[in-house]
């Protein structure tokens, strides 16, 4: 993080500046743009629909539906046939009507993909869009409307649009989290068209306008920028373009125009954007504690110290750790091509174990960070979540000054990213076993994930088998934080423990 952004970025500040994307959206949006289901901020939902114009000659008509229980239903969109070829519907039925005139469509095409399906209840959002080239070129300022006779959808279901030169264009890709001044700035302009593949830009220009006025501040050439290292068939991502206005760095408020297609969402450059970043980045750190009373003012996603209890040690085979033996030794049953045989003994119980458990009964393995979309703590990743985190301490300009990213120890005159490997860490020592080697994870006793309750009513722990994989890890990270000159500064007893716990470790 470049040396200056603490004085600037002070908690103080309003916390809406500290959400990247969503600041953008929310104070530089232009009505032209307001409207369009791409760039809201709430879930589209099952019947949400819009017209793009995407250029001159080309239309997007955009539909949200879910599975209905009758393919005769005409919202319904479903034109793939079973070996997933696209069957055009009939578009006799159809008209593009520009100021009132027809315009004829030449080809058509299709995507369909999936666009919302929760885990836990039923609610299939499915993102349909239907592609027409128009024979005639549409001119700025025109009003465009895709009309049908009913069979294709409701005629209450209006797509209109007209072609302001500053309309939305799904194309045009910014990074809405914002751009540093000086640093290389960068946009991408490419689509896909399902059935009719990418789509060909009109343009090879581009410029930036003032997100509020719309005034034109910069303006550059498109260059073709094609990936490479496919190896199949239709090579994909070969009409992508590239708008470089890294040389602008005048702080503001902006959008990415191409002419023809119209406008990205609107974006900043802005010295706060890194830190807003960095913000977000310990924010979401925080919220993955575990063990900890995460709680306002730092956040409004609340719960109450988790998973305190000790866990488990799973010594015996009996009821109480038949689930624990059973999921452990299960996934090498399933049968999957990826998966090379296995060809050490199965870890169906507790005396199949390479390295056997020392400690007994109950261990404190209280801390940490959930590992993902459940309560799992597993000590490769806390392993690799500290070395990320003290690398950037120790190498990175600014990083060990970033003392206010929001979080509870902001402010106490150590860095919040030595704060956050720390928590880690003090986890990462107690997953230790008194012979040396790392537990693997801290699991649920009785179930595979804990996903329908908040932490604080989590279930009963339980430790999972140690490998020499974990322990390496750990190792390192541990090992990694004892030399690490910034963590030694305030942390010099937990270092030299740390310490200790690698050599362990290592002769294990």
């Amino acid at each position: 993080m470049r040396p200056g952004l603490k004085a600037f970025f002070q908690p103080t500040h309003c916390w809406l500046r500290f959400v990247p994307g969503l600041m953008a959206l929310l104070c530089l949006q232009r009505a032209p743009a307001s409207d369009d289901l791409f760039v809201q901020l709430q879930l589209t939902k099952p019947g949400d629909h819009t017209l793009h114009i995407l250029s001159p000659n080309l239309l997007e008509l955009f539909l949200v539906n879910t599975k209905q229980p009758s393919p005769a239903r005409m919202d319904s969109w479903d034109w793939v046939s079973d070996q997933g070829d696209f069957v055009p519907p009939d578009l006799s039925s159809l008209k593009v009507t520009v100021n009132g005139q027809t315009n004829s469509v030449t080809s058509v095409g299709f995507k369909r993909r999936p666009l919302y399906a929760p885990l836990q209840t039923w609610d299939l959002r499915i993102a349909n869009q239907l592609y027409l080239q128009l024979n005639s070129p549409i001119p700025d300022g025109a009003s465009v409307q895709v009309i049908n006779d009913g069979t294709l959808w409701p005629t209450n279901m209006l797509f209109a649009a007209a072609t302001d030169p500053l309309r939305y264009n799904p194309a045009i890709h910014v990074n809405q989290e914002g751009y540093l001044p000086t640093y290389p700035n960068k946009a991408i302009v490419g689509y896909y068209l399902g059935n009719m593949g990418e789509m060909t830009i009109p343009t090879n220009r581009f410029s930036l306008v003032n997100a509020q006025s719309g005034a034109t501040v910069f303006q550059g050439a498109l260059t073709l920028r094609q990936d490479v290292g496919y190896n199949y068939t239709p090579t994909p991502y070969q009409n992508v373009y590239e708008a470089d206005f890294s040389s602008f760095t005048t702080t503001g408020g902006y959008r990415l125009v191409v002419p023809g297609m119209g406008v990205s969402p609107p974006f900043r450059i802005d010295e706060g954007i890194g830190m807003a970043f960095a913000r977000t980045y310990a924010l979401g750190l925080y919220h993955q504690r575990s063990g900890f009373n995460v709680a306002m003012p730092f956040t409004r996603f609340t719960h109450a110290a988790d998973h305190t209890a000790p866990a488990s040690v799973p010594t015996n085979a009996s009821a109480p750790f038949a689930f624990t033996w059973y999921t452990v030794s299960n996934y090498v049953r399933e049968v999957n091509s990826d998966n090379p045989p296995q060809i050490a003994p199965q870890l169906t119980n507790f005396s199949a174990q390479l390295y056997p458990f020392v400690n007994q009964g109950q261990v404190a393995v209280s801390g940490g960070h959930f590992e993902a979309g459940d309560y799992n703590r597993v000590t490769y990743n806390g392993a690799q979540l500290i070395h990320t985190l003290v690398f950037a301490l120790d190498s990175l300009p600014g990083v060990a000054g970033l003392d206010n990213l929001g979080i509870p120890e902001s402010g106490d005159g150590i860095s919040d990213v030595l704060q956050e490997a720390k928590w880690e860490a003090d986890f990462l020592v107690k997953m230790q076993d008194a012979d040396g080697g790392f537990y693997y994870s801290i699991y649920p006793q009785y179930r595979e994930y804990e996903i329908d309750v908040l932490p604080e009513n989590g279930d009963p722990q339980v430790v999972w088998p140690k490998n020499t994989a974990c322990t390496a890890a750990d190792v390192a990270a541990l090992a990694q934080c004892a030399s690490s000159p910034r963590f030694n500064q305030p942390n010099r007893q937990a270092a030299a423990n740390y310490l200790a716990k690698d050599q362990t470790g290592g002769k294990f």
